[in-house]
């Protein structure tokens, strides 16, 4: 309910352009003051909740300088790249700079600190971007809900090593299953939120980790693997110290926190220093890749090699394991609207991988 101050003193402003519009127009008998009071009460007392979303949809307006510049700014904060928003929607970089230096201005604070390869949310741009994407999150649900042609697919999103030695071989069992579930995989280079496009995805974190729709699904195992071939035309693995007359793979991420060689050496108290790799792939399927292909020995994980040992296409030269301390975690969009066909993936998560818990 509006207060009544506020609510007479918007009236007297109505009425007065009210009265002054029938008195301009010779067709229409003119209204009196109190005509016109009369009608504008009873029409407040009717249509007050409109009356209320006009007051709050200029409110809205006078703080928001133009839906672009939201626009602009989710894909800045979100790439924390003015150079790869720009390209994002097809403008200029210059053209994303000023919209941002404009919105910052409009807003009377600086939302990002720009750094020589990219840009850093402050904490009040943190802020808007957290309510922006939360918002355009909503919209997109609601647009999609609405949309008689579009498929509703359940995507999950996996890394691409993840998404190939486990989770493809593993959903055909699931259609098969549950045949009216469609299922969308998306790999990522990196850990991404679910959202409006991500229904759900896997996530390794420290064991103690919790949040909302989250599952725990196993502790994260590490230890060496590499295929019958190798292990059939190299030295015998006895020891951890045998590894370093061996071919290491190696892989660094510079997204997804992996253990490397030399933390598992350590971890296995094995002192000596490692010679330096003569190749390191920035993509951990490359290694996998490699190790299948007879090229060496990867470090393996216990979830991802699940179904490459299961099935002796890779095997583990020495029994000797890192439990690292973190674990797999089942992450899941809280939004979705369909949570019964999520709950069938949920628990089909949790019975494929009983068995490493």
């Amino acid at each position: 309910m509006l207060p009544r101050r506020v609510s007479m003193c918007r009236s007297h402003v109505v009425l007065s352009q009210l009265w002054k519009f029938s008195r301009s127009l010779p067709s229409i008998p003119p209204l009196s003051v109190a005509q016109a009071k009369h009608g504008f009460c009873r029409l407040c007392r009717r249509k007050r909740s409109h009356l209320i979303s006009i007051l709050f949809m200029s409110k809205l307006r006078s703080l928001v300088p133009s839906p672009h510049s939201l626009f602009v700014f989710e894909a800045a904060a979100r790439n924390l790249n003015f150079a790869m928003a720009s390209k994002e929607l097809n403008v200029t970089q210059p053209s994303v700079s000023h919209s941002i230096k404009a919105l910052e201005k409009h807003c009377g604070a600086v939302l990002f600190t720009r750094e020589n390869r990219g840009v850093q949310l402050t904490e009040v741009g943190r802020v808007l971007y957290d309510g922006v994407r939360a918002s355009f999150s909503r919209m997109e649900e609601s647009f999609k809900a609405i949309s008689p042609e579009a498929t509703q697919y359940l995507t999950l999103a996996a890394s691409t090593s993840m998404a190939a030695h486990w989770l493809m071989p593993k959903l055909y069992e699931l259609q098969h299953d549950h045949p009216n579930l469609k299922i969308k995989v998306v790999t990522t280079d990196r850990d991404v939120e679910p959202d409006s496009e991500i229904d759900m995805t896997i996530w390794i974190r420290d064991r103690g980790f919790q949040r909302a729709n989250t599952w725990f699904m196993c502790d994260e195992v590490v230890f060496p693997v590499c295929s019958p071939a190798y292990v059939a035309s190299h030295p015998r693995i006895e020891n951890v110290s045998d590894l370093s007359n061996h071919n290491l793979l190696h892989s660094f991420d510079p997204h997804r926190k992996r253990i490397s060689w030399d933390e598992w050496f350590d971890r296995v108290g094995a002192g000596a220093a490692q010679a330096p790799p003569n190749m390191v792939a920035s993509d951990y399927q490359l290694v996998m890749l490699g190790a299948l292909s007879g090229e060496g020995i990867a470090l393996g994980w216990n979830f991802s090699a699940q179904l490459l040992l299961k099935n002796k296409l890779l095997l583990r030269p020495l029994d000797v394991s890192v439990k690292t301390g973190g674990a797999f975690f089942l992450v899941a969009n809280e939004r979705r609207a369909d949570q019964d066909k999520l709950g069938i993936l949920v628990e089909w998560f949790l019975s494929q991988t009983a068995d490493l818990r």
